[in-house]
């Protein structure tokens, strides 16, 4: 038995809470974007890369600490923040919600989890291991890109 349930999701105009203005809410937000999510980034401050998509009106932008009306409209929650008591505090709140709820590193207080994604033309690999070996994930997608064109050369043979 899984723990998780495989899943895409269609974010395109859905709103997105993003908990976390670093380095990892950064790939989070790019990758909500990518989706076609509206994102809302809740964190007192912002990597360049965000400031940059603040800039470009690509997210909007809520400049102080968590507060639970902050994911009342949302229809997807990411918290990234480097404070566990700040994730827990916004899993609980997303769960009362009623609301789905990923902390990113913790499976515990997360709804769901991301699974490694490689983007090949018109092909979308996702790799999970049910949020047991998160670096495994990450390995086999890295071995997966590095053999893509093998695996093309071998699957267009006559």
């Amino acid at each position: 038995m899984v723990d998780y349930y495989p899943i895409a999701v269609k974010l395109k105009k859905k709103r997105a809470v993003v908990v976390g203005g670093g380095n990892v809410a950064e790939r989070k937000v790019l990758s909500l974007l990518a989706a076609g999510g509206r994102v809302k980034v809740v964190s007192p401050e912002l990597s360049t890369r965000l400031a940059a998509l603040l800039r470009d009106k690509k997210i909007s932008w809520v400049r102080n600490v968590f507060r639970p009306g902050d994911i009342d409209r949302a229809d997807i929650i990411i918290a990234a923040t480097s404070s566990r008591s700040v994730n827990k505090k916004v899993s609980a709140r997303a769960r009362k919600s009623g609301k789905l709820i990923n902390v990113v590193d913790d499976k515990l207080l997360s709804d769901f989890i991301s699974p490694a994604v490689i983007k090949k033309g018109r092909a979308i690999v996702a790799v999970y291991t049910d949020g047991r070996e998160p670096e495994l994930s990450r390995d086999l997608k890295n071995f997966i890109k590095e053999h893509w064109g093998d695996f093309l050369s071998y699957r267009n043979r006559p």
